[in-house]
């Protein structure tokens, strides 16, 4: 996978230095340089062995989908069980491993070893499993009837309502927000769906004064408004191991900033989201002052305080769902 990564990068570089390339080709590859040095990177990192939390992540998600199934079957993962007990005992044995991630890969682990049909090679991955889980508590955390999911106590008008009163704020009071504000909403945020649940993204949050104003001076269109903290939300390609998965980091991140907003919201903060187009010299600007690993790319900006009740909001008309929202068009049926 490296090879065929840098053969990739190889080819761009060949084909941006190439006569017939036209000075569009050649800017857009130029403006898209840290992100396809980020995803080689990140793709190096993975398949080196250096990425053990998320590749661990992603085999006990599917570990716990098969285990999904109305009936599981007695035979599967047989080509990955092994890379995932290798995993869970690197993560283990470097310390990267978080407590709730622990907890979820040995309770589903136990589960998988309890419901698949034990052949002699299972049954040695088994005892290897168990003497690593053996000195571990856990609470099982394994798949779940929908029906006992907790029950919706927001409805649909409340949610509307919420959805219609978050808009981007640009007017706030001097001092910064309570860190513990941050959580709260982070808490909400980190349900969001992704990727297998890798959740290779990173949030970073700052409130310090000169870091913020220095932070908020980068990116354009801040100037005119100042911004109490900020918060800079990076995309992790050490989470993948394959250059199919380019666009994995931004969706996912992107997913999680949303619900992370209307928490925001609810917690009596306002955000803006600050637009963070690919233009080199900012993104290199970002990197330094944050000393952004070459795997990372920064996906946006978000900046975060508790709105002026006089300051004034853009009345943004949004487009009519009959212009966005179509229903059994552009089909292509089949002969």
């Amino acid at each position: 996978m490296i090879k065929k990564v840098k053969s990739i990068t190889k080819a761009l570089t060949s084909f941006a230095m190439s006569k017939s390339t036209s000075i569009w080709q050649f800017k857009t590859l130029h403006q898209l340089r840290f992100k396809f040095a980020a995803l080689k990177h990140g793709i190096e990192l993975n398949t080196s062995g250096q990425s053990t939390l998320f590749n661990l992540r992603r085999n006990i998600h599917r570990l716990e989908k098969g285990l999904s199934y109305p009936v599981a079957k007695e035979v599967f993962a047989e080509d990955y069980i092994v890379e995932t007990i290798q995993f869970l005992k690197s993560a283990i044995s470097k310390d990267v491993i978080d407590d709730d991630t622990l907890n979820w890969a040995i309770s589903v682990l136990k589960l998988y070893f309890k419901t698949v049909k034990l052949s002699d090679k299972l049954k040695l991955i088994k005892n290897d499993f168990e003497q690593i889980s053996s000195s571990f508590d856990y609470v099982n955390s394994v798949p779940y009837h929908s029906s006992t999911r907790p029950p919706i106590t927001v409805n649909y008008e409340d949610l509307l309502s919420l959805s219609v009163r978050r808009r981007s704020v640009r007017y706030f009071h001097p001092e910064p927000v309570d860190i513990e504000l941050v959580r709260k909403a982070y808490e909400i945020a980190k349900y969001a769906p992704s990727a297998c649940n890798r959740q290779a993204f990173q949030f970073l949050f700052y409130n310090e004064k000169t870091i913020v104003d220095k932070l908020a001076a980068i990116p354009g269109g801040v100037s005119g408004y100042s911004l109490p903290s900020i918060m800079v939300v990076l995309g992790r390609y050490d989470g993948y191991f394959d250059v199919r998965d380019i666009n994995a980091p931004v969706i996912d991140s992107s997913l999680s900033i949303m619900s992370f907003l209307y928490a925001a919201e609810t917690l009596g903060m306002g955000t803006v989201c600050i637009n963070w187009p690919n233009l080199p010299d900012r993104e290199a600007q970002l990197r330094k002052v944050l000393n952004i690993d070459k795997s990372e790319i920064v996906v946006m900006m978000i900046g975060l305080g508790y709105p002026l009740d006089d300051g004034k909001i853009p009345f943004s008309a949004k487009r009519p769902n009959k212009s966005a929202l179509l229903f059994n068009e552009r089909k292509k049926l089949s002969e």
